[in-house]
């Protein structure tokens, strides 16, 4: 089980090539359970309403959303990633969402990934761990 963090979703629809391709790959090989917390979705609708038309992110949310499983948001242990990481809001759900699923965290975000190596969470930062994040997949 994984939980996958916004910034690889968003990766797949902006204009830096590297990333799209990383994160297209990685896409593909993905085989189990993804989680999500509640707050992806809001995060998701206001990265990509800068970008797009209303309707499509809409359409796009819905169909992300349709991979993936989203659960609560963990409030009470994402309070406790903040506090003792100093970690963004947002980043301390996604923590949170992969330390209650017994998940590993996927994310392209340097900061998130060191916060929840930080707080005892497996972690990777796909554009630097992606063979490693590949051959853990094939364990799965």
């Amino acid at each position: 089980m994984i939980v996958i963090d916004t910034s690889i979703w968003l990766d797949l629809f902006l204009e830096d090539l590297r990333r799209r391709k990383i994160a297209e790959e990685f896409m593909k090989a993905v085989e189990v359970t993804i989680y999500e917390p509640e707050a992806f979705k809001i995060e998701l609708a206001g990265t990509l309403s800068r970008k797009f038309k209303k309707d499509d992110v809409l359409s796009f949310i819905d169909d992300i959303t349709s991979k993936v499983k989203i659960i609560e948001n963990p409030n009470e242990l994402a309070f406790q990633i903040a506090l003792n990481t100093g970690c963004r809001a947002i980043d301390s759900y996604f923590i949170a969402t992969a330390k209650i699923t017994s998940s590993i965290l996927i994310t392209n975000d340097k900061i998130m990934d060191k916060n929840a190596k930080r707080f005892g969470t497996e972690s990777y930062y796909l554009i630097d761990d992606f063979d490693e994040v590949m051959k853990k997949l094939e364990t799965f």
